[in-house]
């Protein structure tokens, strides 16, 4: 396969569509950082089935997709395709038929719809893409495509993370991805046995179930027919009954309407009497209660004249009473009247006094205000004063702080430097030898030069054990493979034999034909075709069908063409005179048959000497004899088949052995080595430290003699500095006489103060003698106003109180004779009352002898209509009773004809059941709820379990079937993952030696000198061991990646990496920024790498740098820019052409 370009449209911030050619040679990728050369390299690998988000540098996939910008709008799908060349031999099909030259790879997501592949325009599944970029040694996940940090992942990895560049290099990637796929495969098919064991054990408890549920329904049919008969029995029975009821009922309802009509012939004339009293009695009522109104009209007008005799009295004391307190209110009236007088007097007075007042204190206030004035300016004064000595003296006192600051500074250096000499010459004296330090030197070169020959001499031991070790392996791995085979082949067998031997297992007798005959294999359908249902009778006399045997007749000759199926069947001897009869041949072809003989054929076809033929009979027979031979088949198989895998466990047992005495060396070996190596890195540390020991020594005393000579220099001049301090210090003044001028100008400040408080204070209380004069003439004012108004509203009062007693003493005058004229009155209506009350008594009287009559009569109506109640009560029950058992009858009559499809009378003859022994409705009940307590009973019943049964039985014929048809893909799916596991480890072993030799050259190549190598460590299988690199830079020790330099790790990395291409080259190399931790020089060896492996292999270079010299080496460049911000931009320059061009110039 070869990339031959890249084509985006609103992948990230490539929102255009834009197409990046990869060909040839090298592809340079420059601008500057930010403007989107790393998306290039991202869209590769998206496009190869990334799926990580976070590896592309988002949150969430839809982050590739342009995100839009202030003058863009998002956009809502990302697109980008891949354009690849296959080669003649390339099988990266993804379907039959697909032939063509080119594979154009298409990856496009949306929002909110995730993404979707296509392969020249067909869709195509993710993992499908995953195998074709792993077939051809390339993918998302690619040591090819190193991305801006890969150097330094690969570095920092585990061992285990570095196995899966080697891996890649093995072209064993999609390997792993088919493992992975068989493996799952298996697990799914383990589980889909796990649950189709399930599911027959399941349909086995069903079945029996069934078998129970069939037997249930039998019993429920019976009862169910034995209730309908006993329902009809009923239903006839509550019929007759009805009918014999109904007549009765009938007879009594006739008697009932005669004494219905003897009962209202005497209420008539009870009501006639009751009518004529009623008649009398109304008018004395009237005439008694027209008495009555007359006598409570009377006693109503005495009631009233009394009652207004009564509240005349009352009024007349009232009004006594109202006037007695008028005159005593005018009396307290004219008192507050007096009073008011008084008052106003007083308090014009007061007022008057507190006006002068007022007066002459508002005269003495300004005197007082200028007063205050002349002391606060006095005040301030002072205070101007105050501050300026005050700031005369702080700014002695600071000068004097300045000058003992810079004496105490000046002393503090001095004492200092004094300090420092004296712990410099302390130094000088503690300092070692020279001459002991270079005699050390020289020791531990030498001890090094011993550590080094015995590490390298003890590399030979463990290269000819590691041989060993990979021979003893490879034929270890051989062993497991055989033993894995062996014993999934005694696996399948056993497995085999446990579920035929379970399922013959089952049979309920083993003294039937089946049992006991052996067919010859490939005979089985023939002899279940010839016997059928005969198979299952017992051999011997026992039960009602066997074979009993007898003597075997001479028959006529055998059909052309055929054999005897006894010749092919060992049976009991009961059977070989039927067996005898029977011919078999591969074929019916028409053969005359004498009497009592049969053609069968080896498929199961039977034809009889009558013409009888029958096809497919007794397969049930002919599956079991089958299973049965092959039962018989296995155990014959089995013994060998573990023999097999015992001795293969015994080789293997001994591979292991040889294998664990070749590592127990090979571990002595490493263990010495190991111990050389760190008695080496032990004797470089010493050397090391002997060398900056003797360095360090000379270093510093070198400094030492400047700093002595420096401190001496500045020692000198703090000297200096300290005597002129001392000497400024003594020349400024002491402050005493500031001080004193400060204390004098307080005293004045503070008298002036007081002077103040004394002006404000006499100004305070003329103000607050001023407020309580005004406070005290404003009260004395409101109570004038006040003294006023109560003596103007008691004047209207007395006023109001002399016209109301005016009015009492005319209303006394009026009332005065009324009381005697309304006693007349009473006195005669008392009497008139006195007559109508005697004559209400009489009346009484008569009316009460008038109601007694009228009950007797109304009593002798009740009893009369209380007779006729009752009379049609008995016949409106009869005739009720007659309807009712009518409706009995005739809905007998309806649940006959709607559950019997015929009339009531007809139920003996239609349930065939003699009417004489049908028995009342409540034993013909009670039979019936026997009959169906007993079918309830027996509780829910499945009444098609029978059916049930056959079907279930069906599908477990067929389970069983899938059931080993799963161990079969069970096995053979096992011995497929060996398989790949030996591929694998095969392969990775022949990429783990190329790339290792590709590695060692290259390292060479680029360090040019020094050695390095690849490790297999942390396990003996190469699937799961980890690749550790071990480099010996020139004029360095051996030692692991990880304790390089950060320039060599990266180098040595490079060599990883180029040598991974040399074993399996990938179509294409991505290397974004590789070049930034290299200097000038190793930069140019870079680049005449990548010129040699443009020359060695077909991969095509994609490389982004920044630097100068790589540029220049470029075959192409394409240059990305970014003119419009969050977008970007593709340029391109082929330099081979403007070279071309520029020499024809």
């Amino acid at each position: 396969m070869q990339i031959k370009k890249l084509r985006l449209s609103g992948f990230k911030s490539f929102v255009d569509p834009t197409e990046l050619r990869i060909e040839k040679g090298l592809t340079g990728v420059v601008g500057p950082n930010g403007c989107g050369k790393s998306n290039l390299l991202e869209a590769i690998r998206w496009v190869m089935g990334e799926n990580s988000a976070k590896s592309m540098r988002g949150g969430g996939m839809e982050d590739v997709i342009f995100a839009g910008t202030q003058d863009r709008p998002e956009r809502q799908f990302a697109e980008v395709a891949l354009t690849a060349e296959r080669e003649a031999n390339d099988v990266s099909s993804l379907h039959a038929g697909d032939h063509d030259s080119e594979l154009e790879i298409v990856r496009r997501i949306e929002r909110g719809a995730g993404s979707a592949y296509r392969a020249n325009g067909t869709d195509v599944r993710a993992k499908d893409i995953a195998l074709i970029f792993a077939d051809a040694a390339t993918g998302a996940h690619s040591p090819a495509l190193v991305s801006q940090g890969k150097i330094s992942n690969i570095i920092s990895s585990k061992p285990e993370a570095r196995r899966e560049m080697l891996e890649e290099a093995a072209g064993i990637s999609g390997l792993h991805v088919r493992r992975k796929d068989a493996e799952q495969k298996l697990r799914a098919a383990e589980k889909n046995l796990a649950r189709l064991d399930d599911i027959l054990g399941d349909m086995e408890q069903r079945a029996a179930n069934l078998r129970r549920q069939a037997k249930q329904a039998e019993r429920y049919k019976k009862l169910s027919a034995e209730i309908t008969l006993v329902e009809g029995r009923l239903i006839y029975a509550r019929w007759k009954e009805a009918a014999a009821a109904s007549d009765a009922a009938k007879a009594e309802a006739e008697a009932a309407e005669a004494k219905v009509v003897a009962a209202q012939n005497e209420q008539q004339a009870a009501v006639s009497a009751q009518n004529e009293s009623a008649k009398a009695l109304g008018l004395l009522r009237a005439e008694v209660q027209r008495v009555r109104e007359e006598a409570s009209e009377s006693s109503h007008r005495l009631l009233t004249l009394t009652n207004e005799r009564d509240n005349l009295k009352s009024r007349l004391l009232d009004l006594q009473a109202q006037a007695e307190r008028i005159h005593e209110d005018n009396a307290r009236e004219d008192q507050l009247t007096r009073d008011a007088m008084e008052a106003l007097d007083r308090l014009e007075q007061d007022e008057k006094r507190l006006s002068t007042e007022l007066t002459s204190l508002t005269g003495e206030r300004p005197d007082l205000e200028r007063a205050v004035e002349r002391s606060e300016r006095a005040a301030s004064e002072a205070e101007v004063e105050l501050a300026k000595a005050v700031a005369e003296e702080a700014r002695i006192q600071a000068e004097i702080k300045v000058a003992n600051a810079a004496v105490d500074a000046a002393q503090a250096r001095h004492d200092r430097l004094a300090v420092e000499l004296e712990r410099l010459n302390a130094e000088r004296a503690e300092m070692g030898d020279e001459a002991e330090l270079k005699a050390s030197l020289a020791e531990a070169v030498a001890t090094r030069e011993a550590a080094q020959s015995a590490a390298d001499g003890s590399g030979g031991k463990i290269a000819s054990l590691e041989e060993q070790r990979v021979a003893a392996t490879a034929a270890r791995d051989a062993a497991q493979s055989g033993l894995a085979t062996l014993k999934a082949e005694l696996a399948g067998l056993q497995s085999e034999h446990d579920a035929l031997n379970r399922e013959l297992s089952k049979a309920e007798s083993t003294n039937k034909a089946i049992d006991q005959v052996k067919p010859a294999p490939g005979y089985e359908r023939a002899l279940a075709a010839a016997l059928g249902d005969d198979l299952l009778a017992s051999v011997g006399e026992d039960g009602d069908r066997f074979w009993g045997g007898a003597d075997i007749a001479a028959s006529a000759d055998t059909p052309a063409g055929t054999e005897r199926l006894l010749d092919r069947v060992q049976a009991p001897a009961e059977l070989h005179n039927r067996l005898s009869q029977i011919f078999v041949a591969d074929s019916d072809d028409g053969q005359l048959l004498s009497v009592g003989q049969r053609l069968v054929t080896r498929a199961g076809a039977l034809r009889r000497w009558d013409g009888f033929v029958a096809r497919d009979d007794g397969n049930a027979s002919a599956e079991r004899l089958v299973r049965a031979n092959r039962l018989r088949e296995l155990q014959q198989l089995l013994g060998p088949a573990t023999d097999k895998v015992t001795a293969a466990e015994t080789a293997l047992a001994a591979q292991r052995e040889a294998i664990s005495s070749i590592e127990t060396q090979l571990a002595d070996a490493r263990t010495a080595r190991r111990e050389a190596e760190e008695a080496l890195r032990q004797a470089l540390r010493e050397a090391d430290q002997a060398e900056e020991a003797l360095a360090w020594l000379q270093k510093r005393t070198a400094s030492l003699a400047e700093r002595d000579a420096a401190l001496k220099a500045e020692n000198a001049t703090a000297l200096a500095e300290l005597e002129a301090a001392q000497k400024e210090r003594a020349g400024q003044p002491d402050g005493a006489a500031q001080e004193s001028a400060r204390a004098a100008l307080q005293d004045q400040r503070d008298a002036a103060r007081q002077q103040v408080m004394a002006s404000q204070a006499a100004l305070s209380g003329i103000d607050q003698k001023l407020a309580q004069v005004k406070e005290q003439k404003a009260v004395a004012s409101a109570q004038i106003r006040s003294w006023q108004d109560r003596s103007g509203e008691a004047e209207a009062r007395m006023k109001e109180m002399a016209k109301r007693g005016a009015m009492i003493e005319a209303e006394v005058e009026n009332l005065a004779d009324r009381p005697r004229v309304i006693e007349v009155e009473v006195t005669r209506l008392s009497e008139q009352q006195d007559a109508l009350d005697v004559k209400v008594v009489e009346k009484d009287a008569a009316l009460q002898a008038a109601e007694l009559a009228q009950r007797d009569h109304e009593e002798r109506l009740t009893q009369a209509s209380e007779m006729l109640s009752q009379a049609r009560e008995l016949r409106a029950g009869a005739k009720a009773r007659a309807e009712n058992q009518d409706l009995r009858r005739m809905e007998m009559g309806r649940i006959s004809s709607e559950k019997f499809e015929c009339p009531a009378v007809m139920l003996p003859k239609k349930l065939e059941f003699d009417e004489d022994t049908v028995g009342d409705a409540s034993g013909e009940s009670t039979e019936l709820e026997r009959l169906t307590l007993s079918r309830e009973r027996i509780g829910p019943v499945n009444l098609v379990a029978a059916d049930e049964l056959a079907e279930l039985e069906g599908e477990w014929e067929i389970s069983t079937k899938e059931s080993q048809d799963l161990n079969e893909a069970i096995h053979q799916l096992r011995g497929s993952i060996g398989s790949l596991n030996r591929e694998g480890r095969q392969r990775l072993l022949a990429a783990f030696e190329e790339v290792d030799r590709h590695f060692q050259r290259l390292f060479a190549t680029l360090f040019n000198g020094g050695k390095a190598h690849l490790e297999m460590i942390n396990s003996d299988d190469p699937l799961e061991a980890g690749l550790e690199i071990m480099a010996q830079p020139p004029g360095k020790k051996l030692t692991s990646l990880t304790l390089l330099s950060g320039g060599e790790q990266a180098l040595t990395a490079v060599a990883l990496i180029f040598g991974l291409f040399l074993t399996n080259p990938a179509p294409i190399c991505v290397l974004d920024e590789v070049d930034a931790p290299l200097d000038d020089a190793n930069i140019e060896r870079f680049c005449d790498l990548l010129d040699k492996m443009v020359a060695e292999t077909n991969t095509r270079y994609l490389i982004v740098t920044h630097n100068a010299v790589t540029m220049s080496r470029m075959h192409r460049l394409f240059g990305v820019t970014m003119m419009e911000r969050g977008i970007s931009q593709l340029v391109s320059v082929d330099l081979n052409a403007a070279e071309e061009l520029l020499a024809a110039e």
